[in-house]
């Protein structure tokens, strides 16, 4: 595949993850499907399907997911982290959460990586702003 500097080149993968509960349940299954537009650069859109409460939509940056298969990243709504290496389990590790509700979830590392790196296919890292399109900047900025 070919992809243009400003083309609609899209990258998704759907897994499962495994989602922890507060009070000691067992973690329950949460698929997950993870979209990578070139359109969007910097960004991954990580939709949770959920039975109970549908769809739940979350934009994460691709440098912090990146960053979160290596070391702890991230503060605030969304913080990414590999499992220990003791544990030799190849997962990493994500907390999310906002006053709506909040998420403990586990995906597996070697899948989320190699994914990722297929995303550095359609833009690699430090290139992204080359494929913003600033067409509507340009015009805001030119009736100031």
């Amino acid at each position: 595949m070919t992809c243009s500097p400003h083309s609609d080149a899209a990258r998704g993968w759907s897994t499962v993850a495994c989602q922890y509960h507060p009070h000691g349940h067992r973690p329950t299954p949460a698929p997950v499907t993870f979209l990578y537009r070139r359109a969007d650069p910097l960004c991954v859109q990580a939709t949770f399907h959920s039975p109970r409460s549908g769809a739940v939509v979350w934009d994460l940056g691709r440098d912090l997911l990146i960053a979160g298969t290596r070391a702890l990243t991230g503060e605030g709504d969304v913080c990414i982290w590999p499992a220990s290496a003791a544990t030799r389990n190849g997962l990493v590790g994500a907390a999310t959460g906002s006053e709506d509700g909040r998420a403990l979830l586990s995906l597996d590392r070697t899948q989320l990586s190699a994914w990722l790196m297929t995303t550095c296919l359609l833009a690699p890292p430090g290139t992204e702003e080359d494929h913003l399109d600033w067409t509507l900047m340009d015009r805001l900025l030119a009736n100031r």
